[in-house]
């Protein structure tokens, strides 16, 4: 974790600027966002890893566990935000997962109770990495372990390439994803861990690499930075 003095010097030469519009923001602040999108900003919370219907104010009654323990998304994947996280996967604007990541490890400290021991990404295939040039899931992962004060790990590999979630059906998605997870290879104890990925969908890649994890330990809980609520 880097010290107090590095944060703040590095916040002097980069002040940090409004996710979405790009206007400076007050030293202080909790959500990355200006005055005006601020007040746009429709935060999501805790979701039944389940059903996948917001935990509060209404309650759940789902009783299975699933391969996930829990699962939160810091706001829906909608309007700006989706714009936003575009720009993050596809267009190479990397410094965007830096305050994202730092909010949604912040968000989770003050709004869960997660018995958490370390952070993990969901990887990518190495040849997607490769032409991409970065993994989004584990740049924001490495800022939201930082926030949380918890240990960044490598716990999966995926061993295929396989072609895009996007436009899929969740039967199609569930099947694209099937057996495409295996073990790291390096050992970490296992215990409860906070999977990292950028968008909720279907869950079917974060239920797949979940059921991994599960077979070697591991409980999992899953954080993302939007929720897409899908009807088929």
């Amino acid at each position: 974790m880097k010290p107090a003095w590095t944060e703040s010097f590095w916040r002097l030469i980069y002040p940090p600027r409004c996710l979405l519009c790009r206007s400076l923001l007050p030293p202080a602040f909790f959500e990355p966002l200006c005055s005006t999108c601020l007040v746009s900003f429709s935060p999501a919370g805790a979701l039944c890893p389940r059903c996948e219907q917001p935990l509060f104010p209404a309650s759940c009654h789902c009783s299975e566990l699933p391969p996930l323990q829990g699962l939160y998304a810091l706001s829906w994947y909608r309007g700006d935000w989706r714009r936003m996280l575009h720009r993050l996967k596809y267009e190479g604007r990397r410094s965007l997962a830096r305050p994202l990541g730092t909010w949604l490890g912040l968000a989770l400290k003050r709004e869960t109770d997660w018995p958490l021991t370390a952070v993990t990404a969901l990887p990518l295939h190495r040849l997607r990495e490769a032409r991409r040039g970065y993994n989004q899931s584990l740049l924001i992962a490495r800022y939201t372990a930082r926030a949380m004060g918890l240990p960044l790990v490598t716990l999966l590999k995926k061993t295929r390439s396989t072609p895009s979630q996007a436009g899929l059906s969740r039967l199609e998605r569930i099947v694209n994803v099937a057996g495409v997870y295996a073990p790291s290879g390096r050992h970490f104890k296992p215990g409860p861990v906070l999977l990292i990925d950028d968008i909720y969908s279907t869950g079917a890649t974060l239920k797949e690499a979940a059921r991994v994890l599960n077979k070697q330990g591991f409980s999992v809980y899953a954080a993302v930075i939007a929720y897409n609520p899908r009807l088929f």
